[in-house]
C-alpha cells in the first residue's frame, strides 16, 4: 500500500507522525512523507520516502512570528487578519506541494491545522484519515473545555458550548482553499459549513493515550484514540560531553525546557528559570534552544544545553517542567516521571491540567504569568513529594501495555 503522510507543524507535531511513518514502513507500507525541509532529514533516518514542503516551520513558529500566530489563534478575528496579510500565499503553495505529494496514494494521513483532507478525500477517493496527537478544534465535546481558545471557567456541563468559539477559525483560508480546490483538484468550490461537516466526517487517529486523556463519549465513532506514537532516541546519539560530566557528577537533576514554543522575552524566561533553579536548591538540564552563537553563562547548578532528545534524556533526570505539548506529557510519562507544565498556548493547557489531575505533578504555571518564585516552589514540590512519582510510575506501567503505533497501523492498513 501506498502512503502518503502530510506532516506539518514543530517537532511536538511531526516526530510523532514520522514514528507512524515508520511503523506502517515496518508493516510493510510504502510511505511518502510530505514535511517541512527542517525536518526532513529526521524522516529520511527513518526509511521514509521525503517530499520537502515549503517553509521552515522551526523559523516561522519559533520567533517573533509564532508567539503571534499562536496569540492570535485565541481570537478568530485577529487570526484571520494575520492569515490575510501574512500567511495566504503560503498557504497557497503549501496546498498545491500537498497535492503532488498524494498523487498515486492509496490513503493518505493528514495533520489536522492544513484544511486540505475533505477536498483530497472527494478529488482522489482515496481513504483520507485525519492524524493528531491531542483533540482538534473541529470535533467539539462535553468531557473538556475548548483548550485552543480559552474561555473563563465553566461547569463541565458548559464544556461543549466553549467549542462554538473555535467555529470561525475554521473558515480560515477561504480564498486559497477554493483556488486549489479548482485550479488543482478540479472542484467546485466549498462553503466551510460543508468543508468542517465533511472534515468531522473523516476517519480520526489521535496518538495519544486513553489513560491520560479518556475518549469522549460523545465523539463521533470514527475517532480513535490510539495510545502514544513514540519516536526513540537514535542509537547513535552522542550527549555533549559536558552534559555527560554534569550528570555524573552528582544526583539525577530536573529536566527544564519548552521544545519550540517562542516567548515574548526569551532573556526574561531564561533569568526566570535560572532564578527559580538557584532559589529551590535543585540541580537541572536547561534546554534552552541557544545555538553556539548565542550561549550563556549559567550557575554550576544548572547545566544548560540547545536540545536533547528526550527519549535519551529523561531515564537520567528525575523530573521535568514543560511547556505541556503532547509528546512532552507522553514521553514524561512514559518515564514515569513527576512533571509539570507552563503552558504558552494551543493544546497545553489541556495536558497542563490533566498531570495535575492525575497527581503526576502541580497545577501548571501559564507562561504569561510565570515568576521565579512560583517555578521555584513548583521544582521543590517535584523533588520531594513522593506521591508525584508513585503515580506517575503507576501511568507509566499502563502505558507500557500499550502500542499506539501498532494500533493505528492496523486501523490503516486494516
Amino acid at each position: 500500500m501506498r502512503c502518503a503522510l502530510i506532516a506539518t507543524g514543530l517537532r511536538g507535531d511531526i516526530q510523532p507522525m514520522i514514528a507512524l511513518g515508520a511503523g506502517l514502513r515496518a508493516a510493510g507500507a510504502d510511505v511518502r512523507c510530505a514535511v517541512p525541509g527542517d525536518f526532513a532529514a529526521m524522516a529520511q533516518a527513518h526509511g521514509l520516502d521525503v517530499v520537502p514542503l515549503t517553509g521552515t516551520m522551526s523559523a516561522l513558529f519559533g520567533g517573533p512570528a509564532g508567539v503571534a500566530l499562536r496569540d492570535r489563534l485565541k481570537d478568530a478575528a485577529a487570526f484571520q487578519r494575520l492569515f490575510d496579510n501574512y500567511l495566504s500565499l503560503f498557504f497557497g503553495q503549501l496546498l498545491r506541494e500537498i497535492a503532488a505529494a498524494c498523487d498515486g496514494a492509496d490513503v493518505i494521513l493528514c495533520g489536522p491545522w492544513t484544511r486540505c483532507a475533505p477536498s483530497l478525500a472527494h478529488a482522489l477517493r482515496v481513504p483520507v484519515y485525519v492524524v493528531s496527537t491531542y483533540p482538534v478544534m473541529h470535533l467539539p465535546t462535553r468531557a473538556f473545555p475548548n483548550p485552543f481558545q480559552p474561555s473563563p471557567a465553566v461547569p463541565p456541563a458548559v464544556n461543549r458550548r466553549t467549542w462554538r468559539r473555535a467555529l470561525p477559525a475554521m473558515r480560515v483560508g477561504d480564498g486559497p482553499l477554493n483556488a486549489w480546490r479548482r485550479d488543482v483538484l478540479g472542484l467546485p468550490p466549498v462553503d466551510w459549513r460543508d468543508d468542517l461537516r465533511d472534515l468531522r466526517r473523516l476517519p480520526h487517529l489521535f496518538g495519544y493515550s486513553a489513560a491520560v486523556l479518556p475518549r469522549p463519549d460523545d465523539w463521533p465513532a470514527t475517532a480513535h484514540v490510539t495510545g502514544y506514537w513514540f519516536l526513540d532516541a537514535a542509537r547513535d546519539y552522542q550527549p555533549p560531553a559536558a552534559l555527560t560530566d554534569f550528570l555524573a557528577a552528582g544526583p539525577p537533576p530536573v529536566a527544564i525546557g519548552f521544545s519550540s514554543q517562542a516567548d515574548r522575552d526569551p532573556a526574561a524566561l531564561r533569568r526566570t528559570v535560572v532564578k527559580a533553579v538557584c532559589d529551590a536548591g535543585v540541580r537541572a538540564v536547561f534546554l534552552t534552544g541557544l545555538t553556539n552563537g548565542e550561549r550563556e553563562t549559567f550557575p554550576s547548578q544548572i547545566c544548560a544545553v540547545d536540545s536533547v532528545p528526550h527519549e535519551w534524556l529523561c531515564p537520567r533526570v528525575t523530573a521535568m517542567v514543560h511547556h505541556g505539548g503532547s509528546g512532552s506529557t507522553g514521553v514524561a510519562l512514559r518515564h514515569g516521571l513527576p512533571s509539570c507544565a507552563v503552558p504558552f498556548g494551543y493544546d497545553q493547557p489541556l495536558w497542563g491540567e490533566r498531570l495535575h489531575q492525575l497527581g503526576v505533578g502541580p497545577a501548571p504555571l501559564p507562561a504569561t504569568s510565570l515568576t521565579a518564585d512560583a517555578l521555584a516552589q513548583t521544582l521543590r514540590q517535584l523533588t520531594q513529594h513522593a506521591e508525584f512519582g508513585a503515580h506517575a510510575r503507576r501511568i507509566a506501567a499502563q502505558l507500557s501495555q500499550e502500542d499506539g503505533i501498532a494500533t493505528a497501523v492496523r486501523r490503516i492498513l486494516g
